[in-house]
């Protein structure tokens, strides 16, 4: 004889993957068809304004430009997602610097960082700069919360990285001057999926999984991500062992 509350628990559990499954879907949806929309119809328009309108077509080609980086984004966030789903381990054959690994992310991250004139002021001493890790863990790291951090700031805002080291830890501190996260959302934009906005009225673009692989890598690093929230801003800070250093 079956236990019912086993049951009740492989139900709820199957809605709660159905759920997901439903979510999923419709945030690839919702958040691939707007932009390749609006790329493919104004691509249409620009080649038409070309030659009559060079102004016209400029201001079109920059909609699809800010289209691509929108679709970018969700690619990245979608290939992050699965390599952490597939479980795939980090296998240390490519160490490189933490100095190295941020370089890399802010020349992926600059076209966005430089349009919203965020003021980047970044504080890493050479100790911490040459410390080796798994170098797509760390940009996927730098990659999701610089990017986030750029994502909330006001035009012309200020995000600030720095980091220490503190008994066998290495802890990188980027914060933010965004509106400090609601207390009842500080643990659910760490799951996937998640935003502080529905995906259909959120006026930021993205999976919501962002801050998911993140702190997923972290924790596959020995590490982990903690956020503290302050009356102005949002600070995320990167713990990392030092023994998992080369």
């Amino acid at each position: 004889m079956s236990d019912p509350s086993f049951d009740l628990d492989l139900t709820e559990k199957i809605k709660e993957l159905d759920d997901l499954k439903n979510t999923f879907v419709a945030l690839v949806s919702h958040e691939l068809r707007t932009p390749l929309n609006l790329i493919s119809g104004y691509l249409d328009l620009t080649l038409e304004e070309l030659d009559k309108d060079p102004i016209t077509a400029r201001k079109y080609l920059e909609i699809v430009e800010r289209n691509t980086h929108k679709l970018t984004r969700v690619v990245q966030e979608l290939t992050d997602f699965t390599r952490l789903q597939l479980g795939k381990e980090i296998t240390y054959l490519n160490p490189i610097p933490v100095g190295e690994a941020f370089i890399q992310t802010y020349d992926l991250l600059k076209p966005n960082i430089k349009k919203k004139e965020i003021d980047l002021q970044v504080e890493l001493s050479r100790e911490i700069q040459n410390l080796k890790y798994d170098g797509e863990s760390l940009i996927i790291l730098f990659r999701n919360l610089l990017s986030n951090a750029a994502k909330f700031s006001e035009q012309g805002g200020k995000v600030q990285v720095s980091g220490i080291l503190e008994g066998d830890r290495l802890k990188i501190a980027i914060r933010d001057w965004a509106v400090p996260i609601p207390e009842d959302k500080r643990e659910t934009i760490f799951e996937d999926f998640r935003q502080i906005e529905n995906y259909l009225t959120r006026r930021y673009e993205g999976m919501g999984l962002g801050l998911a692989v993140a702190r997923r890598t972290a924790l596959f690093l020995g590490g982990n991500i903690q956020l503290v929230v302050r009356k102005d801003g949002n600070t995320f800070e990167i713990q990392l062992p030092l023994n998992h250093t080369s």
